[in-house]
């Protein structure tokens, strides 16, 4: 099959949409289709996977407590945009969160290709969720062939107002990668007891809990350092609080490549994930199980989506800072509890992996012809 892939996001940032669309990209192609990736026009010099084909223009917005890209391709691009649906006549268009405006309904309206959408987000607040959500979705489904969330949590945000099958299929991470050498960082194997904090620094990825936990602990143990890997609004908040209390061995590296992400999960020896809400599923999880990081953070509706019974037992509730504050004091005595998340995380993330997911994504294809 000819496939195309429409990410609605800055295809040069990094997020979990957008390796979602690659890495499903790279095991639909070893499977024998031709895949194509679509994305807005921004920052094109940063892209070199070789299938990505830039259309339209992007600005970002702040809403909810994250950022909102708005694409629309306008004039010539617009043209351009036509005669590439026209001449690659694609068998299948496979849209992700498909109502971020505009690029994804354009290319909806010029198509004729069998029309796939699978749906990423969680919303932000409840008057969005039980009620424009919903509303939108049933709106978009009358133009959509086959229906993918990527969890239950997701999902029922889409289906409140249609009777329409909504398929779940769970975000996956290609586990031959994790299972490469990848070497550790060799500045921070100084004995400290090294946390990461990685993603976008916004409200709702619950930095400021990172480090109010990071402060505690830091007054009784100073053998400690975080690493904060990824930008954002928050920045500026983030550097203040260090400077006002003079914290020590914190480290911001702003956005890091994915080579880097990988040796920074396979140096520290615990991964942060404070996300308060907006979280649909929790990839960033699987890729810490995968490299053998131990995880904690908060139990939000997404993220329970991933973790096992067991490792519910190490998620505080959203904002409780004291409980998730605990967490990390424990997993810095007990090195045991720590081996022992590593082999479980292993077990955990084997049913993710994009040789299965992407299988079947393929079946729900072929039921379309």
């Amino acid at each position: 099959m000819k496939i195309a892939q429409v990410c609605p996001y800055d295809f040069s940032r990094p997020g979990g949409v957008k390796a979602h669309i690659v890495s499903l990209s790279n095991q639909l192609t070893k499977l024998g289709h031709e895949v194509k990736i679509l994305a807005p026009n921004i920052n094109a010099s940063q892209i070199n996977e070789p299938n990505v084909h830039l259309f339209g223009r992007n600005r970002s917005v702040n809403f909810g407590g994250t950022k909102i890209d708005i694409n629309i391709a306008l004039g010539r691009e617009l043209r351009n945009l036509k005669q590439f649906l026209k001449k690659e006549k694609f068998d299948i268009i496979h849209y992700h969160t498909i109502w971020n405006p505009m690029l994804p309904f354009q290319v909806l309206l010029n198509s004729d290709s069998k029309q796939v959408a699978t749906f990423h987000d969680t919303p932000k607040n409840q008057f969005i969720g039980k009620t424009l959500m919903p509303l939108a979705a049933k709106v978009v489904f009358k133009f959509i062939d086959q229906v993918i969330s990527v969890s239950k949590t997701q999902a029922q945000y889409i289906s409140r107002f249609s009777s329409k099958e909504i398929k779940i299929i769970p975000n996956g991470i290609d586990l031959e990668q994790y299972q490469l050498p990848i070497l550790a960082i060799k500045k921070y194997q100084d004995g400290k007891f090294n946390m990461l904090f990685l993603g976008r620094l916004e409200e709702r990825k619950g930095l400021i809990y990172a480090l109010k936990s990071f402060h505690s602990i830091k007054e009784k143990n100073d053998k400690v350092r975080l690493i904060i890997a990824g930008d954002g609004d928050e920045r500026t908040m983030a550097e203040e609080f260090i400077k006002k209390h003079d914290l020590r061995d914190v480290e911001m590296l702003g956005f890091v490549s994915e080579k880097d992400k990988l040796r920074l999960l396979k140096t520290c020896d615990l991964y942060l994930a404070p996300a308060l809400f907006g979280e649909s599923f929790g990839i960033v999880l699987l890729e810490a199980m995968a490299m053998g990081t131990p995880i904690t953070g908060f139990a939000n509706q997404g993220y329970l989506n991933v973790l096992s019974t067991e490792q519910q037992k190490y998620f505080a509730h959203p904002e409780d800072l004291e409980a998730l504050t605990q967490n990390i004091f424990n997993f810095i005595r007990a090195k045991d509890q720590l081996q022992f998340l590593t082999q479980h995380g292993h077990e955990i993330v084997k049913q993710y992996d994009w040789n299965i997911h992407a299988k079947h994504i393929e079946d729900i294809y072929q039921t379309l012809f």
